[in-house]
This record gives structure tokens, C-alpha cells and sequence, in this order.
């Protein structure tokens, strides 16, 4: 069996799969809901699956960053830092986050190439 036949009967089966859940879902009625949806089947949904998750917790790491990029939330966890320090440390903070963003970027145009 050739790759896109494959490809094909995976997709006729994941349809299939969706469509007995769907059945499933109206018998069940609205007091009853699936807790997750199946999991990847195909080596493409599998890369997608993954590429989703590496960015959320990319986002979630810059967004880390980006909150120690407030001089408010810096000076309340360091206290005697004088005004330079705290710029210092405020622009570093917003460096990494923008370094996380960016790095995923290139990294995922890397992966395509």
C-alpha cells in the first residue's frame, strides 16, 4: 500500500471515527461530553500535535519573561536595585521574551526546510 493510499484510509477512518463519536455524543445527550478528543492517528496530525504544544509552552515562557519586564514586579523582588539596574534587568527580561517568541520562529522555518 503506497504512502497516500495509507494517508487516504487513515483519513476515511479518522471521518469514520468522528462520525460514530458525533452519534455517540447526540445518544448521550447534553449532560454527557467526551473529556478529550482522540488522539493523532497519522504522522501529520502527530507533528501538528506536537508543533501545537511546543508553542504553547513557548508562549507560556515568554510570557514568564515578559512579566519580569515590570519594573513594579522587579522592584518588588529586588528591592535595592538602584534605576539603572532595574532598566537593565526590565530590558533583559523583554530581550528573552521577544529571544523565545523569535527563536520558534526560526526554529519552525528550520523544520520546513
Amino acid at each position: 500500500m503506497s504512502g497516500i493510499e495509507q494517508r487516504k484510509q487513515w483519513a476515511e477512518h479518522i471521518r469514520d471515527e468522528a462520525r460514530a463519536l458525533e452519534v455517540q455524543q447526540n445518544s448521550a445527550g447534553v449532560t454527557h461530553t467526551p473529556v478529550e478528543g482522540p488522539l493523532p492517528h497519522s504522522a501529520d496530525e502527530l507533528t501538528a500535535a506536537v508543533a501545537k504544544a511546543v508553542a504553547a509552552e513557548r508562549q507560556r515562557c515568554a510570557e514568564v519573561a515578559e512579566r519580569w519586564s515590570s519594573e513594579a514586579r522587579l522592584l518588588e523582588a529586588f528591592g535595592d536595585f538602584t534605576e539603572w539596574e532595574l532598566r537593565a534587568a526590565s530590558a533583559t527580561a523583554r530581550a528573552v521574551a521577544s529571544e523565545i517568541r523569535t527563536s520558534g520562529a526560526t526554529g519552525r522555518a528550520r523544520a520546513q526546510a
